[in-house]
């Protein structure tokens, strides 16, 4: 019985060693098996996430060759004269940025009208091209056919090695297909893989084709958009997706891109990127017989997917030995488990380890995205398509651009539209509205009202979000701020109009500095004959008398032309001491003829004043100025105007109620008062009467108050100025008193015997008339002139018998051979001899410049017979 007891123990021993054993050698089976299948997933779950993460940068990566060729497209977009050389420079600079570009054409649509002034242009810069071209089959490049539009070539980048493309009509090239579904869409399209003219033996390529649509008018709320041509971009296939592959520091991954558009299985497989440079070309069917993941890359209107599957030997890799360890531990069961709680214990940690890794990974990724969204010149933004466009997501950069935080969009306290100014919303919905219907891309200008009041002008760049039934889900995009450029833009504007406007004030300028000038010699003749005449009926009073009457208008015509030569910059102002009584009296006359028709001129001069300082031109345009103004104001239902002269002793208090006098000393001041009885002035426009913008009159005659302010305080003095409705105005003119004492006017010819001198006179003018006039008052004098009609003519005559002329009288301006250059040469031949110098303009520094010591002397046209006999005693005396 013991021994079957022990017997039985002894089975039951071995049974439960047996069955230890079998259950241990069960478990440690399946533990490893467990074990190993858990390292499997884990390690296929480290390759999706990889693949995602490589996936995520691809699409990024190709997000930028987009972006670039749709900043490229902008050139075109929203600038009308883009020239070769900018396309270039810009086509180099987005080119040096994309991996596998190889050339950038700019294609824009040419009508039938227009071709031929295209073909010009092309002509122009490239002599001996024959303009839109198309190949024959023979590969023969010949003119394009007739046919409504074309598409031809006009810009590559680079040009070198390319120009038997410039010119070419797209629509007779492969890609025409494109080009017109491109233009439907109104979208970038990708063509197919196409081999390349210019590459290597079999290497491929594609097109990406950019649609340009350009604004017809820069009025946002009008502008229409019209189609403008294609961004044509040809790039090597495997430079392109070379650089869209490499991606995060990673050699696990194989990559297969696929073009799912593609029928053709021969055409399907775009680019194989290995782990592992070295091995053999795969195909797509080797990508699916192990662990892989397929994931859908759209590109250009192209169903591009990209296949990735891991190296060979990584999942085998990842293997640990910790299953075998775990099965040894269960066979020997409790000599091992603190062994196998330990090993568990280290899984554990690395577990922890892995997660917190992944977790900072995350994070960092979280990170970089809101770091790159903060430096948009803008905001990023994502909302529902529901029925009050919920917002999900808003950047921080919404604060900037619209001055509410990015948080009160999200929880509804604001909302987009109430950002948008009320005169552009109703464009941007229609258009937003259009391009969500089309499935399109929207882009649209418009301005927005910051939380401060002021505005700003964005650029909204956003599509939609469909879902797999097609019903719109999500609307996201940009909103760039564009302020900045829009600024520039209208200041660029503004300065090219001030421009034009000061090359039409410089042609008035000219021109009427020309008309002055010859109208000074015209007057000229009309004087000296005026006084020949007189010298030849002196004893006929109604002649005389109407012939004075000619010289008193022409010499108002010549005060005429002196105002025509200031306006032209060709007269220069002399600052004088002037008796201001004096200067009235002369100017009484003409002041009388101006307001006739509506006034009466009524003066009060005082005598013996102070002389002021001041050029007399200048004063006698004030004055003109100022009385005019008063007739205006009296109308044509009369009236008085009323001029006083004076002297004032004018303190700070009196200079401080004067408009510019703030600053000028007290002491002896020359008043002229211009009073009138007219309608008077309201107080809210006599604040802004000096104003250069300011005027009440329909049409202004003379100078603006604000000019002649400007004149005053060039001469130191102040204005002031008493006015009220129905009671006139009174303009006070104050200039400072001076002690020197005023210039008397030439002295009259002393005797009653004319005066008359033997000699030889050369007279050179270039205008027969004037020419003949002077060489008439000349005999009158006893002197014998001789003319010339140009300045070689003279030097030729004065040549021959110098010695016998006792003046030379010289016009300074003369075609050909000019005053200044005829006088050098009459020098050069007699040095001594007296030249009496005569111009339509003011004197100048003629004399300064020409005279070089030896005897001359200046006589302004036109002038008078006794004028010239002074200058005539000046010089033959």
């Amino acid at each position: 019985m013991v021994a079957a007891l022990s017997s039985s123990g002894l089975f039951s021993h071995r049974g439960v060693l047996a069955g230890v054993v079998l259950l241990g050698l069960t478990g440690s089976v399946i533990s490893f098996q467990t074990g190993r299948a858990g390292e499997r997933q884990r390690a296929e779950a480290e390759f999706a996430r990889r693949t995602a993460v490589r996936h995520a940068f691809a699409r990024e990566v190709l997000g930028r060759y987009q972006d670039s060729l749709f900043g490229l497209s902008t050139l075109f977009a929203l600038d009308t004269n883009a020239t070769r050389a900018e396309f270039g420079r810009a086509a180099s600079r987005v080119g040096e940025r994309l991996g596998g570009a190889q050339t950038f054409q700019w294609v824009p649509v040419v009508a039938q009208e227009n071709r031929a002034a295209f073909e010009a242009t092309i002509e122009r810069s490239f002599p001996g091209r024959p303009g839109i071209i198309e190949y024959a089959g023979n590969g023969e490049a010949r003119r394009a056919s007739d046919r409504p539009t074309y598409y031809p070539i006009t810009y590559i980048e680079p040009l070198k090695g390319n120009e038997r493309a410039l010119g070419f009509d797209l629509r007779t090239g492969p890609t025409a297909a494109f080009l017109e579904r491109a233009r439907a869409t109104r979208a970038m399209l990708v063509t197919a893989q196409v081999s390349l003219v210019q590459g290597a033996p079999g290497e491929r390529g594609l097109v990406m084709i950019w649609p340009v649509y350009r604004r017809l008018s820069p009025d946002e709320a009008q502008a229409a958009e019209v189609f403008a041509g294609f961004l044509q971009c040809v790039f090597r296939l495997p430079g392109m997706l070379e650089v869209v592959s490499r991606g995060p520091t990673d050699t696990i991954l194989d990559l297969l891109f696929i073009d799912g558009s593609e029928t053709d299985p021969a055409r399907r497989v775009l680019h194989y990127r290995p782990a592992a440079p070295g091995g053999p070309i795969a195909t797509e069917a080797d990508f699916v017989r192990g662990p892989n993941q397929e994931h859908p890359l759209p590109f250009g209107g192209r169903d591009w997917r990209v296949r990735y599957r891991p190296r060979a030997g990584w999942i085998e890799s990842q293997y640990t030995w910790s299953p075998l360890l775990r099965g040894i531990g269960l066979l020997l069961l409790s000599g091992l488990m603190a062994g196998l709680v330990y090993i568990i214990g280290r899984r554990t940690q690395t577990i922890r380890r892995e997660v917190d890794q992944r977790t900072t990974e995350l994070a960092e990724s979280r990170r970089q995205f809101s770091s790159l969204l903060e430096a948009l010149p803008g905001m990023a933004f994502r909302s529902r398509y529901d029925e009050r466009l919920s917002v999900l997501f808003v950047s921080e950069g919404a604060r900037e651009l619209t001055g509410w935080p990015a948080a009160d969009f999200m929880n509804g306290t604001v909302h987009f539209r109430d950002c948008v100014h009320p005169d552009d919303l109703p464009r941007v919905r229609e258009a937003t509205l259009r391009a969500l219907q089309e499935h399109a891309a929207v882009e649209v200008e418009y301005r927005i009202r910051h939380r401060s009041g002021g505005e700003k002008w964005v650029l909204s760049r956003g599509r939609g979000v469909y879902r797999v039934d097609g019903r719109l889900d999500v609307f996201e995009g940009l909103a760039i701020d564009i302020t900045v450029q829009k600024n520039a833009e209208a200041a660029r504007l503004a300065l090219e109009r001030k421009l034009i406007e000061g090359q039409k004030l410089e042609s008035l300028g000219l021109l009427a500095g020309g008309i002055a000038h010859d109208f000074n010699n015209l007057l000229s003749t009309i004087i000296g004959n005026a006084a020949l005449a007189r010298m030849s009926l002196a004893d006929s009073p109604p002649v005389e008398a109407q012939l004075g009457a000619i010289e008193t208008a022409s010499l108002r015509a010549a005060e005429l032309c002196r105002q025509m030569l200031a306006y032209a910059g060709k007269l220069e102002f002399v600052i004088v001491p002037t008796d201001l009584t004096k200067l009235m009296e002369e100017l009484q006359p003409l002041l009388e003829n101006s307001v006739a028709r509506q006034a009466t001129l009524t003066v009060n001069l005082q005598r013996n004043l102070s002389a002021v300082l001041v050029d007399p031109f200048q004063l006698r345009q004030i004055v003109m100025s100022l009385v005019l103004n008063a007739a205006d104001a009296i109308g044509y239902g009369g009236g008085e105007i009323i001029l006083t002269t004076g002297t004032v002793h004018a303190d700070q208090s009196m200079l401080a109620g004067c408009v510019g006098g703030a600053t000028l000393p007290g002491g002896e001041y020359v008043f002229l008062d211009v009073r009138d009885t007219g309608c008077g002035m309201v107080p809210e426009v006599m604040a802004n009467i000096f104003d250069p913008f300011f005027t009440t009159k329909f049409a202004g005659r003379g100078l603006g108050l604000a000019a002649v302010l400007g004149i005053v305080r060039g001469h130191k003095g102040a204005m002031r100025v008493e006015s009220s409705p129905g009671r006139g105005s009174t303009f006070r003119l104050l200039l400072p008193a001076v002690a020197a004492a005023a210039p008397s006017a030439p002295a009259p010819i002393q005797g009653n015997e004319p005066w008359r001198k033997v000699g030889s006179v050369l007279v050179v003018d270039d205008e027969e008339m004037v020419c003949r006039m002077v060489m008439d008052t000349l005999r009158t004098f006893g002197l014998t002139p001789h003319g010339a009609s140009d300045g070689l003519t003279a030097v030729k005559i004065f040549q021959e018998k110098a010695d016998s002329f006792d003046l030379v009288m010289l016009d300074i301006l003369m075609p050909g051979l000019n005053g200044e250059q005829t006088l050098e040469r009459l020098r050069a031949v007699r040095p001594d001899v007296p030249v009496l110098l005569m111009s339509g303009y003011s004197e100048g520094d003629i004399l300064r410049r020409m005279g070089t010591g030896q005897r001359m002397s200046f006589l302004a046209k036109p002038f008078t017979r006794s004028a010239l006999e002074r200058k005539l005693r000046e010089l033959l005396s």
